[in-house]
């Protein structure tokens, strides 16, 4: 009768229940965390291929519009740091001057996030580099 008034008034967890849950919790946190800082790193990368091709699509259209890249004058949002607010990432700069072989060039930040991702780069006749550990790959896409 005591035994079972003692399991009818047993409440919570009992301390190796804890220590399962917790463990359990370890190995999954060990094995998304890798994984989710690589989808950020990839994120941001790709965040910055976009800001290189919307600034060589501000270059060619204002060669268009003025017939020649002599006299287009790049705004200075153009090169600088992105992203624009918050830590920045990537040193953007542009060769200059301007001429039919322009190149666009970021430059991950020494101490950054993206440090190790390698610099980005997009030539005026439309050749992507990426520099990474493995070796720099250029082609039509950033992938190649």
């Amino acid at each position: 009768m005591t035994m079972q008034k003692r399991h009818k008034n047993q409440r919570g967890f009992s301390l190796i229940e804890i220590v399962i849950v917790v463990a359990i919790i370890g190995i999954l946190a060990a094995i998304a965390l890798p994984s989710y800082q690589r989808y950020v790193i990839k994120t941001k990368r790709t965040d910055m291929m976009t800001e290189l091709q919307n600034i060589a699509n501000t270059i060619e259209s204002k060669k268009l519009a003025l017939g020649s890249y002599d006299r287009v004058k790049l705004p200075s949002t153009v090169t600088g740091n992105f992203p624009r607010s918050g830590t920045a990432l990537y040193t953007v700069s542009v060769s200059t001057p301007l001429t039919a072989k322009w190149e666009l060039k970021a430059t991950p930040k020494v101490g950054g996030q993206m440090q190790e991702d390698g610099e980005l780069t997009l030539s005026a006749n439309g050749t992507k580099c990426r520099m990474a550990k493995t070796g720099k790959k250029c082609g039509s896409d950033w992938n190649d």
